[in-house]
């Protein structure tokens, strides 16, 4: 099953929280803060792969879920970090970001990573925290939450030649032909129902050709299937714009390639500056061998190069391959374009959330157990007492804007004192 669009969920996992232990071995005497360090969270990671050709596999599940690391133990022992999920997919994956439509990677080659979504770091124990004056320390960071992402996966095929056309224009047959592929060919439209790639092999080159569904009248404004597949021929180097001189189409052949033209150009204009050769389909027809001097010669005027074949006959197959060749020969390699990657997603260590701290000991214990919280200053009355008995000093370490958990309760610390969560998500990340 061909896919190329899908919109998942990724979380990456959470990193364990912190212990808080005290060492007790038989003649190891006050042996000290022995809380390990939690593990850090998996990521989730989108590798780039030629075997690969469909987004089907990653279609099969909406969430994606990384492992959490593993909390700190006694003994100074840390968590066992969480492991990573990575997610292959074709090369030529674009990856979006659903809400804001930014593009955060677009994989063009072979083995080219990304995280997407980086899990949390995992907090630290409470050995991490003593000091020559705090020997005993009862504080220990609660693990980061990983980053949550729902993201939009678009798969973009990378292939040297595309051919476009209206329906029953002699496209995959024309495929079928200078290539092995086998796509599903009738006399009837939109027998192409997805994009079908097959690598040619010409005069000891080779090149890599797809062709995608037939453009309608309309198809920019979402009529007909071509447009949801245009993407395909975005990266190509050349395109081939087939058009059918049958008369049995009823069409005025010029009338069918003007109207291609402007559906790629109302679609996009970058795709419609692309190179492109015009070719004119079932010359076997003497109709459309008739046809064919008239119309080459009104194109060729304008400047474009014009080709006729049949692919029945295979007249003019060879010639036009020996023109692609020659063109391709010339013109840059998609794969030597720089892989994009936001700048703002690349790994650069910088916070994506608040520090969290817990405390415990039995003096907050107490405190907490006696402040009344339905009064208004029960906070400001908190803020005294720590003040007044000194343990203000612990917070002083922190960074501003930690958030400090003691009990059932979170705090802010600004730096000063303790205050309360600007938001109840704030609170509970």
């Amino acid at each position: 099953m061909f896919v190329d669009q899908v919109v998942i969920t990724v979380r990456a996992g959470r990193g364990g929280d912190g212990a808080i232990s005290f060492l007790r071995e038989k003649y190891v005497p006050r042996g000290g803060p022995a809380g390990g360090t939690g593990g850090n969270g998996g990521s989730v990671i989108f590798r780039a792969s030629h075997q690969k050709k469909t987004l089907y596999d990653v279609y099969l599940r909406r969430v994606y879920n990384a492992p959490s690391g593993q909390p700190g133990r006694g003994k100074n022992q840390s968590g066992k970090n969480g492991d990573n999920i990575v997610l292959v997919v074709p090369v030529g994956t674009q990856i979006f970001d659903q809400k804001s439509g930014k593009l955060l990677a677009d994989l063009i080659e072979d083995g080219q990573e990304i995280s997407i979504a980086r899990g949390g770091r995992g907090g630290r124990g409470n050995s991490s925290f003593a000091t020559a004056e705090n020997q005993a320390p009862r504080i220990a960071e609660k693990g980061e939450p990983g980053e949550t992402r729902e993201i939009r996966l678009e798969l973009k095929l990378i292939a040297d030649v595309g051919v476009s056309g209206l329906p029953n224009a002699g496209k995959s047959t024309l495929l079928s032909v200078v290539s092995a592929a086998k796509p599903h060919i009738a006399d009837y439209p939109f027998t192409t129902l997805q994009p079908n790639l097959g690598v040619v092999a010409h005069r000891d080159q080779q090149f890599v050709m797809v062709d995608v569904p037939g453009i309608i009248e309309g198809a920019s404004q979402g009529a007909g299937l071509g447009l949801d597949f245009l993407r395909h021929i975005e990266r190509t180097r050349l395109i081939l714009h087939c058009v059918d001189l049958s008369p049995y189409t009823g069409n005025n052949p010029l009338s069918d390639f003007a109207l291609l033209r402007h559906e790629f150009e109302q679609y996009s204009p970058a795709l419609a500056a692309k190179p492109f050769f015009v070719i004119a389909t079932k010359l076997d027809i003497p109709e459309a061998e008739n046809t064919f001097p008239e119309f080459k010669h009104r194109l060729e005027k304008e400047g474009m190069t014009v080709y006729g074949i049949s692919a029945v006959t295979r007249k003019g197959i060879d010639g036009l391959l020996d023109a692609v060749v020659e063109f391709l020969h010339n013109a840059p390699d998609i794969s030597q374009e720089e892989p994009f990657v936001s700048p703002s997603e690349s790994s650069s260590g910088s916070d994506v959330h608040p520090r969290r701290f817990r405390f415990s000991t039995p003096y907050l214990d107490r405190l907490m157990s006696e402040i009344d919280w339905n009064a208004v200053d029960a906070l400001a009355t908190v803020n005294q007492k720590l003040f007044d008995s000194g343990f203000i000093k612990y917070f002083s370490s922190l960074r501003p804007n930690s958030l400090v958990e003691i009990d059932q309760w979170t705090f802010l610390w600004t730096g000063k004192k303790l205050v309360w969560p600007r938001t109840a998500h704030e609170a509970s990340e």
